[in-house]
């Protein structure tokens, strides 16, 4: 175990918003259809009502349009029209002409479904989580068996950090249409996000059998594999994904990861700059890039690439975290102190982070901040065998001998091998 360690880069964030007809991506109704009790043809492309509901904006607004002004247009299809363009303006970023027609559609129907949702979305958008929920919420209430309701608020809940609240939501909506790609795909999102990887990849590999060239369920199959060590079938993944979908540069970054995870620099380098050719202002790709090279001894240019990646993102703590362990492995003890420092205060939830400035701190015999942070490292961990050893070891220096062989041979309880 090295002295100081490496946080693991935060890959993915809500990245499950690309997969399908989701929050302010995609129109809130289903595709519609106008009454009619003869078929004369397939659907044309340019049909009106598939129109309105796609995810070109612009020509959603003008099928809308076109939909809203005719004369023998229903007061249902109206409606749904109206909430369509409504998500389209959103999308275009025009708040106040969506809110303007959601409202309309509202004032017709306001039980809705469609238009509550897309009242949920411009709430969201503005946000109002509160009220975007109580419209979810009451879209879901008005009919229990609308596929979009679910999937929306399933969305709504993963994207703000509640996965667990997201998928009885998808499991209504897969009940509703087991053949929609999105809902499998965004509830094993849902389940990597948890930690069950396992779910995860049984909800992506149904994704997969209903769209094979599904890019993004490829690559956050990839991201599940990645965390369950099987890099060998993740790294297929991601170039699955890339063979569909050239321009997810992302997945460059990821696939990086996973080479890096399984010992293959050479290749994590080559695809994270690769991926940084397309991207220089992702500050994930940096922080990649930062901890590829701190694993190639190079604390030189990971140093460097951490740098790019704060100052992309002020506040990405675990880029100051590790340009902190990268600053300590040259020695350099007090300008890594000051970084721990700032990723502590970013997100105090790092106790990897205490143990690190703690080790700093007995490094430059700052003894009793040392024991203060290795304290609150095993706080959150308190088999972290690392910190009990340091410790112990910082006690020692101050002169409590007894105390800090027992916190050492406590640790060697846990591993053998600490500090040796």
């Amino acid at each position: 175990m090295r002295p100081f360690e490496l946080a693991g880069a935060a890959m993915k964030t809500g990245r499950f918003l690309l997969c399908a007809a989701l929050i302010l991506l995609l129109p809130a109704a289903r595709p519609m259809r106008p009454p009619d009790d003869f078929e004369f043809h397939p659907e044309s492309k340019n049909d009106p009502y598939l129109l309105c509901n796609s995810a070109d904006a612009s020509a959603a607004i003008a099928a809308c349009t076109a939909i809203i002004e005719a004369r023998d247009t229903t007061p249902k299809n109206r409606v749904l029209a109206l909430a369509d363009r409504g998500i389209a303006w959103l999308n275009q970023g025009d708040s106040e002409r969506a809110i303007t027609d959601i409202n309309k559609a509202l004032a017709s129907d306001a039980t809705n479904p469609a238009a509550l949702t897309a009242r949920a979305n411009y709430y969201h958008q503005q946000g109002d989580d509160r009220r975007a929920l109580e419209d979810f919420d009451a879209a879901v209430n008005a009919n229990p068996r609308d596929f979009s309701a679910h999937l929306q608020r399933g969305n709504f809940f993963l994207l703000n950090g509640e996965p667990e609240k997201s998928i009885p939501d998808f499991d209504a909506a897969i009940r509703l249409d087991p053949r929609d790609r999105a809902a499998w795909a965004n509830r094993g999102e849902a389940y990597r996000v948890i930690g069950d990887n396992d779910r995860a990849v049984e909800n992506y590999n149904q994704a997969l059998k209903l769209d094979p060239k599904f890019a993004e369920a490829y690559d956050d199959r990839g991201l599940a594999l990645t965390a369950k060590h099987d890099y060998a079938h993740a790294i297929n993944d991601f170039g699955q994904a890339l063979m569909f979908d050239p321009m997810l540069v992302s997945v460059y970054g990821h696939r990086a990861q996973a080479y890096d995870d399984a010992g293959d620099r050479d290749r994590a380098l080559a695809d994270v700059t690769e991926a940084l050719k397309t991207d220089a202002n992702d500050s994930v790709l940096w922080f990649v890039r930062g901890n590829v090279y701190a694993a190639r001894n190079d604390a030189d240019h990971a140093i460097e690439d951490f740098s790019h990646a704060v100052s992309l993102n002020s506040g990405y703590a675990d880029a100051y975290a590790n340009r902190g362990t990268a600053y300590a492995r040259k020695g350099n003890y007090d300008r890594a102190i000051s970084d721990y420092g700032i990723a502590i205060r970013l997100n105090p939830k790092l106790p990897g982070v205490y143990s690190n400035r703690g080790l700093a701190l007995l490094k430059i015999g700052e003894l009793a901040r040392a024991i203060d942070d290795f304290d609150n490292a095993l706080h959150a961990d308190p088999r972290d065998a690392l910190s009990l050893y340091n410790r112990g070891v910082a006690k020692q220096k101050m002169g409590n001998q007894i105390a800090g062989d027992v916190d050492v041979a406590a640790a060697r309880g846990i591993d053998p091998g600490v500090g040796k």
